[in-house]
C-alpha cells in the first residue's frame, strides 16, 4: 500500500494494552470535534473538558476506553459504525463518567508513574488520519514496552453502570438525544449475541440490560439540533469513510459528488490508493464549497508535502494557521514543510515553529527530530545532536540518547546548553537504575 512507502514512517514495536494492540493516530479535526462534544456536554459543570485530551486508536472494532490523565481513546470502528453526533456524544460522555467518577484513583495510585511513560509514548508526534502513516502529518504511533495494564482498562460492572447514569445526565442536560446510546448498544448486544459471551466473565454489563435503564430516560427530553456540530460531524464522518472504506461501501455512502461530503470523502479515497491529481481537484472542490474550512487545506498541504512539492504545500499550511492559528499540528506541518523545501531561509523559521511546538505538546518527538534536522543544515551540531538526543530520551532509547550527549560534550562549551545534558544524564540514570 501506498502509505507503507512514505518517508520517515515512525516505527517502534508495537504496545499491547489488555490484549489488543493501541494503533494510535493523530488527527486535529476528528479530535476538536471530540473535544467541542465534551464541552457541550460539561456545559455548567465545574469540570474542564478542555483539560480531555482525545485519540483516535484504528482498530476494526468498536470501543471506547479512557486512561489516566485523562485521556479518551476511540476507534476507527466506531466513527464508521456511529450515524448521528448523539452516538458519539454518548459514549464520550460514558467515558467523562469514569473520569468524573474518579474510577482510577485508587486502582492506579501505585503503578501510574511506572506505566504513563509507556503509555504516553505511544503518542507519538501530531499527524492527521488523511496521511494514513506519513510525514506530512501522522502518526501511526507505536512504542515500545509492554504496557501491563490490563487492570486499567477493566471496570467493575457497578463503575460501568454508574459511567452510564453519568453519560445519561449530561446527555439529557446539553440537549443530545439518548437514542444515540441506544444505537452504539445495540450494535454491541449483536456483537455479544454472535460471540454467545457468557455475561459472568464480562466487566461490563449486557448491552441488553444497559438499553432497559436507556429506554426509562428516553422520555421528555428537551433536544438540540447542533447545527455545526453536525456538519463538523459529518465531514469527519466523510474523511473516516474515504480513508478506511472500500470503493463498494463508499459509493452506497456517497453515490454521486453533489455533497461536500461526497466530494471530501472521495478526496481520501483518491490519495490513499495514490490517485494524487485526483485528490487535489477533489480538495479543490470542498474548497470552492467552504474556503474557511482550514482542514481542507491541511489536507492539501498533506498532499502536496508528501508527493515532493513542499514548497507548495508551505501555502496550504500558511492557510490553515491563519484560519486557526490556535490549532499546534499545523505549526508542526509547515515546519516540516519548510525543513524540505530546503532552502537557507527556510531552515530558522522551521526552528521557531518547532520550539514553539515543543513548548507546547506533552510529547514532542517528531518536533525534536526536525530540529535535529533543521540544526544540522545550519551546521549547529553541538543543538543538533541536543535535540536528538531529547527525542531519543522520549521514546526512552537510552543508548541513543547518551551517544548524542557525548557527541554534544565533545564540541560545546555553552554552559546553558551543558546544564541541559546534566539534566538529561539525570533523567537517564533514574531510568537506568529502574
Amino acid at each position: 500500500m501506498r502509505f507503507l512507502k512514505l518517508f520517515l514512517f515512525l516505527c517502534l514495536i508495537s504496545k499491547q494494552i489488555n490484549s489488543a494492540n493501541l494503533n494510535v493516530i493523530r488527527d486535529a479535526e476528528t479530535e476538536n470535534l471530540f473535544k467541542e462534544i465534551a464541552i457541550e456536554l460539561m456545559k455548567g459543570s465545574k469540570f474542564d473538558a478542555n483539560k480531555i485530551n482525545f485519540f483516535i486508536d484504528n482498530q476494526d472494532f468498536i470501543n471506547a476506553f479512557v486512561l489516566p490523565g485523562q485521556k479518551i481513546f476511540l476507534t476507527t470502528r466506531l466513527l464508521i459504525e456511529s450515524k448521528k453526533i448523539d452516538d458519539i456524544a454518548g459514549v464520550i460522555g460514558h467515558e467523562i463518567g469514569h473520569i468524573v467518577g474518579g474510577h482510577f484513583s485508587q486502582r492506579t495510585k501505585a503503578m501510574e508513574k511506572t506505566s504513563m511513560i509507556n503509555i504516553i509514548s505511544t503518542i507519538l508526534a501530531a499527524g492527521a488520519l488523511a496521511a494514513g502513516a506519513g510525514p506530512a502529518g501522522t502518526a501511526i504511533l507505536m512504542g515500545g514496552q509492554n504496557l501491563g495494564t490490563g487492570a486499567l482498562l477493566s471496570f467493575s460492572r457497578t463503575q460501568e453502570s454508574l459511567a452510564d447514569q453519568t453519560a445519561i445526565r449530561l446527555l439529557k442536560e446539553s440537549g443530545f438525544s439518548l437514542q444515540g446510546m441506544l444505537n452504539i448498544f445495540e450494535i454491541l448486544e449483536r456483537n455479544e449475541s454472535l460471540k454467545k459471551i457468557n455475561p459472568y466473565f464480562l466487566t461490563h454489563p449486557l448491552s441488553s440490560e444497559r438499553k432497559k435503564v436507556i429506554k426509562l430516560n428516553l422520555q421528555n427530553q428537551n433536544l438540540k439540533s447542533f447545527k455545526s456540530l453536525n456538519l463538523k460531524f459529518s465531514l469527519v464522518k466523510a474523511k473516516v469513510n474515504g480513508f478506511f472504506l472500500e470503493d463498494t461501501e463508499l459509493k452506497s455512502l456517497y453515490p454521486n459528488l453533489k455533497s461536500i461530503q461526497s466530494l471530501y470523502a472521495y478526496a481520501l479515497r483518491n490519495y490513499k490508493v495514490g490517485k494524487i491529481n485526483k485528490a487535489i481537484e477533489l480538495v479543490d472542490k470542498c474548497l470552492k464549497i467552504d474556503n474557511k474550512n482550514p482542514y481542507f487545506h491541511e489536507l492539501k498541504g498533506q498532499i502536496l508535502f508528501e508527493n515532493g512539492k513542499s514548497y507548495d504545500a508551505v501555502s496550504s499550511f500558511r492557510k490553515a494557521i491563519e484560519l486557526k492559528p490556535n490549532e499546534k499540528s499545523f505549526n508542526l506541518f509547515l515546519a516540516k514543510s519548510l525543513y524540505h523545501s530546503q532552502q537557507e531561509k527556510s531552515f530558522s523559521e522551521s526552528i521557531d515553529l518547532l520550539w514553539q511546538y515543543i513548548k507546547n505538546d506533552n510529547f514532542p518527538y517528531e518536533a525534536w527530530h526536525y530540529l535535529g534536522l533543521n540544526y544540522g543544515k545550519m551546521k549547529k551540531f553541538d543543538l543538533s545532536s541536543y535535540a536528538l538526543a531529547e527525542k531519543y530520551l522520549l521514546v526512552n532509547e537510552l543508548k541513543n540518547a547518551k551517544m548524542h550527549i557525548q557527541r554534544v560534550k565533545k564540541i560545546s562549551k555553552d554552559r546553558v546548553l551543558l546544564n541541559k545534558l546534566a539534566d538529561l544524564e539525570k533523567e537517564i540514570r533514574k531510568r537506568e537504575k529502574k
